[in-house]
């Protein structure tokens, strides 16, 4: 194509192209700085929101699944609690612990086991619970003192015998050992009434 040269006679004959071109210009020119321009600024804001959500949302979906791996921990710790529980003695009185333990311990069906003297020697509190250490004197023979550690073993609470001294003394007849045994029971406290 051939280039020439524009005569001011050629302008003048085309001027309403050359006004409608220039025009169409400035309308797109004010468009894109009116419209578009902000837009385009919206835009990045809008993305930059978008993944601000979206970092948020992945932040939350590990929690939940730190909180769905928490309680489950927690009802599997609840469940061991619970079947703990079975095995505490339920009372607020240690004395009564030991009067208990006493009567249950004791010789029956022949045995040859006389509880002498029981003691409450000490108790810790651990919130909800208590642990009491109690001292069982009593007068046996091998047996009676076999029959007592097997009923300690088997008893449906919470025992865990800490110490035994055992003294043979010499008789004619009946118990022929002196035991004093100190066993360790976690105890539940009732909420008083």
């Amino acid at each position: 194509m051939k280039w020439r040269e524009l005569s001011l006679d050629d302008a003048r004959k085309h001027r309403s192209s050359i006004v409608f071109a220039i025009l169409s210009v400035v309308v797109l020119i004010v468009a894109h700085l009116i419209w578009i321009a902000p837009l385009s600024g919206d835009k990045e804001e809008v993305e930059a929101r978008v993944n601000q959500q979206r970092e948020l949302v992945r932040k939350y979906n590990e929690k939940l699944q730190q909180s769905q791996s928490i309680r489950d921990n927690l009802a599997k710790q609840e469940s061991e609690l619970k079947g703990l529980q079975k095995f505490l003695f339920k009372g607020n009185d240690p004395y009564q612990l030991a009067a208990t333990l006493s009567e249950m311990l004791s010789a029956k069906e022949g045995q040859k086991l006389d509880i002498k003297t029981y003691q409450v020697l000490a108790s810790k509190e651990y919130g909800l619970y208590q642990e009491v250490h109690l001292r069982f004197n009593f007068m046996t023979t091998i047996e009676g003192f076999h029959y007592f550690l097997e009923k300690a073993r088997n008893f449906q609470s919470a025992l865990l015998v800490q110490e035994i001294n055992i003294q043979k003394v010499q008789r004619k007849g009946g118990p022929d050992l002196v035991v004093n045994v100190i066993l360790a029971a976690l105890m539940e406290k009732k909420e008083k009434s």
